[in-house]
Parts: C-alpha cells; structure tokens; sequence
C-alpha cells in the first residue's frame, strides 16, 4: 500500500478520529478479540493503541497499524514504545519489505539520538525492544543488521521468559534468517517451537498461529501446522491474511475447496479493507490482491470449479486494465492464465495465451512456459522456440526461467525422438528445482505449484509417452509426496497404475480423483473420464 507521510492531513485526520472513538470501533476485530497482552509502561488509551497496533502488525495490516501508534504518540508524545511499534511496522518480514529511511525518520521524533531515545524508555525491558529496533534499522548490511535484530530478540526473549510477545517477535525475526550454527531446518523447528510456546499461552495469538503454520509449511512438517488450523477456525475472522494462512495447510493436504473458499472470503475482506481506506488498485501489494487470488484460483481448477476460475480469470484482466496496467496486478494475471492452460490441458489456448503475454508485456516465466508447453503439445515449433528465447532472458542459472526452458527444450527433444536427451533435460529441471535451495528444498517448488508445471509430474508424463510405465508411477509417486492431492499429478498416477497392471495403486488414484472433483462443474474435461 502507499505510505501516508508523517505530516499528511489525512493521517492527521484519521489519528484524531481514532483517539475519539470508541476503540472498539476501530478496524476490524480489536486487540482484545485477540486476547493480545503486551504490557508497558503506558496505561489507557495511548496503551491500547498500541496495543492495536501491534495487533495489527501481526495481522499484516500495516497501514492500521501505523495509524494506531501515531494515535498512540499523539496522547502519549513521549511513548518510546509507541514509536518501537512504528519504526518495526516498515520491516514485514514476510513480505521481504524493509524500509530503513523512514524507520530512522521514525525513530528521530522520538529524539534524535539512540542514547536519548533510550532515556525515554522508563523500564530495562522496554529499552531492550527498542535497542532491538535500533539494530535493525542502524549501521551495517541489511543481513548484518537483520541477524543483529534476531539476536537481540533472541537476548529479550531468554531475559523475560514471562513475556510472549518477546517469543513471538523472535521467531518472527527467524522467518528469513539462519543462525550460523543452524540448518534452515533446524531454524524453521525452532520458529515452530516458539510459536507453539506462545499458542500455549494464547491460543488466539493472531500472530503465532500463522508463524506456525509457515514455519511448517512444507510436505514433510506440514502436519504441525494443525494446531493453528483448528485454533483460527474456532474464531470469527474477519482480517485477511487471518483467513488466508489456513490455507497454507490445506493446499499441502490437497483440500482444494477449503483452500478456494478461504482465500475467496480472504479477497472479500481485503477488498473490503481497500474501500475502507478508498484506496485504488493501483495501491495494492501482491499479498493485498494477487497472493489470495492465485491461491483460490488453484484451489478451483483443482477442485474442477471451472466457472469460478474463470470469473477470476475475467476480475484479474479487468483489473490490471483498469489500473492503468499496476505491476503489482501483472503477475497474478499471468499466473491465473497460465495455470488454466496447463492444470485443464488447453494447448489448444498456447496463441491466444502468447497474444496476452504480448499485448501486456507479460515477462512472467510462468507465462512464457505455459506458452512454451502448449505450442509443442500443439505442434507449433516456432512458437515454443519464441518461448524458450523469452526464458532464457528470464533469470539466472537457477531461476524458475531456468527450469522453464529446461522443460520446454525437453519437450521440443521428445517431439524430435531425442528421447535420451529429453528426459535429460526433464531430470536437470528436477534437479535445478532442488538446487534453487538447497536447504529447504520443497519450499521454492512452491504452493500453488512453482514452475507453473511441477517438474516430476512433466518427466512422468514423458515417461508414459515412452512407454516407460514403471518409472512413471514411481515420478508420480515422488510427485504427489511434494503435490499431496495434486489432480493432474494423481491422473499421471492412475496412467502409469494402468499401464503397469497395477489395479490397487488405480484404484486408489481413481478414489482420490473422485474425491477432488466431487462438486466439479459438469463440463470438467476430465472426470467424465474417469472408471
């Protein structure tokens, strides 16, 4: 979202109606809803908007979050907490969204130097937190000072063992950070433990919930992330990314109509948020607006609701139009229509695809190997060599262009009866995709699946081309231990169960298939298909 500036009228403005009202009657569900306890030095109304504040920071709804700690300085101007929350509020984590300038700007109302912004801070702990900040947002690298500021969180957490939203700061502060004597894993387990400390304490945490559930957000951990799951659904959320995070879950588990209705009502609430604060699409991040939508998208094409995805397909063009083409709206327009070429088979789509991508200058690799599959699926050559220039151009060595151009040359090898050299460069794509991150290896293959087409389904399915039965089921099998549920992962599966003789394995794919489309429109291409 756009900043407010500092000495904005309409900050001004919205800071004194905050402090006027009922805080109740703030936006969206109040700190209390949250059973949010932070305690500081301050009391009354300056406390509890911080209090809504720091609720709203967990909730990532950090324009609010903003307003509410300058309405908490406004009654208190000396409140050093008020301004600790400020000065973090420009570093989402998340997001990867660090703001150091206007961090520091923040910082200075307070004073104009750290010695005499700690003298403001009237207890040891509330020195600590914003000794933190000033870490993070002081000298040295961006990595310098992120592993300062976790270490620091780190030091707090250990001090004051009581105080939990120490612990959930610091495994906030470990979501993109790896202590140098930690594998990723290891860091990803301690985020998970420090996020269960704190839902021990408070269930409602509308923080810790969802750091467990990302912390845990791959196919071997993903089970932990229950926990969150059943403690959200006990709530009446009404914030976004609250409603979104479950969904996280249920994409690893192949819950495709949960992960569609989640992140559909997650959509209506931020839209809802947006009028609120009459902002235009052009306003929006990614995660305001194409994250929800590229998540429900998935989850309809898989769960074959193919009318709602494609009003999606129709909302997200009319958009990025309407918004004067935002850059923050092109990837989820390349992705919704890349991802129904290839999830629904439409290599029949791969010009008029191509002729999107043109019209809007659509560089997304997603895109352009959608276009490069379909053309050699249809025939035409030329085009999915047009495809391969465009990702070759498309990132480095170990990008998802990359992978991009190793499947569509695979492919290209395949139709010319290289077929060595196809499954050659199929497995390279498989390889290339572990490489990416090496120490978390199923997380960039990523939800909904990254590259637009995962690289085990398209090497099985090379495989079955040739005839090669065993070895298919075997890469679908490896697949759908990454993809749980994926459909076009279980009809490669049940093809090579067929091909084999083995009639446990098709039944068992033919049972799940029929579970995933059980609501499915009735013009599904593929379930009438099915034994």
């Amino acid at each position: 979202m756009k900043k407010l500036t500092n000495n904005s009228p309409r900050r001004i403005a919205i800071a004194i109606i905050l402090m006027c009202l009922p805080l109740s009657l703030a936006k969206g569900q109040p700190a209390a809803y949250w059973n949010m306890d932070f305690p500081t030095s301050e009391s009354g109304p300056a406390q509890q908007h911080f209090l809504e504040g720091v609720t709203a920071m967990h909730l990532h709804m950090f324009e609010d979050a903003q307003e509410h700690f300058q309405a908490a300085q406004e009654i208190a101007p000396d409140f050093a907490m008020a301004y600790w929350g400020e000065a973090l509020n420009n570093h989402r984590t998340i997001w990867r969204i660090h703001r150091r300038d206007e961090a520091r700007e923040v910082l200075a109302r307070l004073a104009p130097t750290a010695e005499a912004r700690a003298a403001k801070a009237p207890t040891a702990r509330e020195k600590a937190y914003l000794h933190a900040v000033e870490l993070l947002f002081g000298e040295g690298t961006q990595a310098e000072r992120q592993w300062a500021y976790a270490e620091a969180m780190r030091e707090l957490s250990e001090a004051y063992p009581e105080d939990m939203e120490a612990r959930a700061w610091y495994a906030l502060s470990l979501m993109r950070e790896t202590p140098p004597d930690r594998t990723r894993e290891q860091t990803r387990s301690l985020l998970a433990s420090l996020s269960l400390e704190v839902l021990a304490s408070n269930p409602r945490h509308p923080g810790a919930n969802r750091y467990l559930i990302q912390s845990t957000d791959d196919p071997v951990n993903t089970d932990l992330g229950i926990i969150a799951v059943n403690n959200l659904q006990m709530l009446d959320l009404q914030a976004a990314e609250a409603l979104h995070i479950p969904s996280h879950y249920y994409i690893q588990h192949g819950m495709w109509r949960e992960t569609a209705e989640s992140n559909m009502r997650a959509f209506e609430s931020s839209m809802q948020w947006v009028a609120d604060h009459d902002w235009q699409l052009q306003d929006l991040n990614d995660h305001n607006y194409g994250h929800l939508l590229r998540f429900a998208n998935y989850g309809f094409l898989q769960s074959g609701q193919l009318a709602k995805a494609a009003s999606i397909r129709t909302r997200v063009l009319g958009d990025f139009i309407a918004s004067g083409k935002a850059a923050e709206l092109a990837a989820p327009l390349a992705e919704v229509f890349a991802r129904h070429v290839v999830d629904l088979e439409r290599w029949d789509l791969a010009m008029e695809l191509t002729s999107l991508a043109e019209e809007h200058n659509l560089q997304q690799a997603n895109i352009w190997t959608a276009i490069g599959i379909a053309a050699v699926r249809n025939g035409n050559v030329d085009l999915a060599e047009r495809a391969l220039a465009r990702l070759g151009d498309n990132g480095g060595a170990a990008s998802e262009g990359a992978i991009g151009s190793l499947q569509v040359q695979g492919l290209l090898y395949l139709a010319q009866g290289n077929n060595q050299a196809a499954l050659d460069a199929l497995q390279q794509a498989i390889e290339v995709n572990t490489t990416m991150n090496k120490e978390r290896p199923v997380t960039l293959i990523g939800i909904p699946p990254r590259p637009i087409k995962p690289s085990h389904e398209l090497y099985g399915e090379a495989l079955l081309a040739l005839d090669r039965g065993d070895e298919a089921l075997q890469a679908f099998q490896t697949g759908l231990t990454i993809y749980q549920g994926r459909t076009n992962m279980l009809m490669g599966a049940l093809a090579a169960s067929l091909m084999t003789g083995d009639a446990e394995a098709g039944e068992r794919y033919v049972r799940q298939l029929h579970e995933a489309w059980e609501i499915a429109d009735v013009q599904h291409p593929f379930k009438p298909h099915l034994p």
